[in-house]
């Protein structure tokens, strides 16, 4: 399943039976929110006659002249950008990447993944707390991360906002292609014209990314780069590098959380249901710590989870607050807008040739 307009997700794929389909959530709303801080075509060169010395018609020569000399000075950077965009986009197929040919298309990625919908989620019914809220939080996402690890793959689209160094970024709307094995990762922003598109595949290229700015100017004029997941440019965008990128990173950086709930006596957690923005039934996790903990990046977490397979559809990460007794400030929010593990990306998916792709 794809999601509510049925189009299909970028790239080529095998489709899997399963039992699972697209879920879809509109917890977070789209564009900037009114108080985020508030917890809960192409061109065509013609001819230039005036480049033609005709003082010699046997020998018809290229000269410059007049205007000529303009228009060769401009292109004359352009040149340069599309020949340093060769220099680095040429070796992308031979940076270790695995044939084309074996692509989500029709060639045999993996095995059929186990039905995480059908999956025994058990959650209370009413409002639940304390020791017995963290043991209840902490079984059902050590089965949830159990299942997760159990399929091959998956697309998804994801909706973020992040807080970064004090500043709220604009929404973004990403495609995501996640493979598990070797864990891999294709990013694509769908939320603006010509996106900007990253993949990092584990084992190559020296454990960097490969990414590109997109399409108009500056992706012409820009080539693709490679970065280390955690360079500074690299995350820019995000608190999280690409290789925490996905709902199987998220679901185990809830549950160490929730494993270190277990004995933590600042650690306060809440186990509830509640109703979507979009009407359906949620089950709901708030943890909240009472004091700073240096080595607890968030202060308050709230997760959203499908009720029949406890993909977090909704999470919201909350910082320290600057003064004790103070609320702790939103600082991100992500919502799943459609999960779909019968889509398993192949090696083409990950492949910066690919030619549904804008890396060359």
């Amino acid at each position: 399943m794809i999601g509510p307009d049925r189009r299909p997700l970028l790239g080529r794929h095998r489709r899997i039976p399963t039992s699972t389909p697209a879920l879809t959530s509109t917890s977070t709303p789209a564009g900037p929110a009114p108080d985020p801080g508030r917890p809960g075509a192409t061109d065509r060169i013609e001819s230039f006659p005036d480049m033609l010395d005709t003082s010699d018609r046997s020998h018809r020569t290229l000269v410059p002249t007049g205007w000529t000399r303009v228009v060769l000075l401009c292109l004359a950077p352009v040149a340069l950008a599309m020949a340093a965009r060769w220099m680095v986009s040429a070796p992308l197929d031979a940076a270790g990447a695995p044939s084309p040919s074996r692509s989500a298309s029709g060639a045999e990625v993996g095995a059929s993944p186990r039905p995480l919908r059908g999956a025994s989620v058990s959650w209370p019914e009413g409002r639940l707390e304390g020791r017995a809220a963290k043991r209840a939080l902490h079984r059902a996402l050590l089965g949830l991360v159990g299942r997760l690890e159990a399929i091959p793959g998956y697309e998804a689209v994801v909706r973020r906002r992040e807080r970064i160094g004090g500043r709220w970024l604009p929404e973004q709307t990403l495609r995501l292609k996640v493979r598990h094995a070797p864990a891999s990762v294709y990013l694509r922003d769908i939320g603006v014209e010509e996106g900007c598109e990253i993949i990092h595949v584990e084992g190559q290229r020296g454990g960097r990314l490969v990414s590109h700015p997109g399409g108009g100017l500056i992706g012409l004029l820009v080539p693709p780069v490679e970065l280390s997941p955690t360079s500074p440019l690299a995350m820019t965008q995000s608190r999280f590098p690409i290789t925490e990128a996905g709902v199987l990173p998220l679901a185990r950086l809830l549950l160490a959380e929730a494993r270190r709930d277990l004995d933590a006596p600042g650690a306060s957690v809440v186990l509830d249901r509640v109703e979507g923005d979009d009407g359906r039934p949620r089950l709901r996790s708030v943890r909240r710590l009472d004091a700073r903990d240096d080595g607890r990046p968030f202060a308050r977490i709230e997760v959203q989870y499908d009720p029949e397979t406890l993909i977090p559809l909704s999470f919201r990460f909350h910082d320290w607050p600057e003064s004790p007794g103070e609320e702790p400030p939103l600082a991100g929010r992500y919502a799943i807008e459609s999960f779909d593990p019968g889509a398993v990306p192949g090696d083409l998916d990950f492949d910066p040739t690919n030619p549904e792709y804008g890396f060359l």
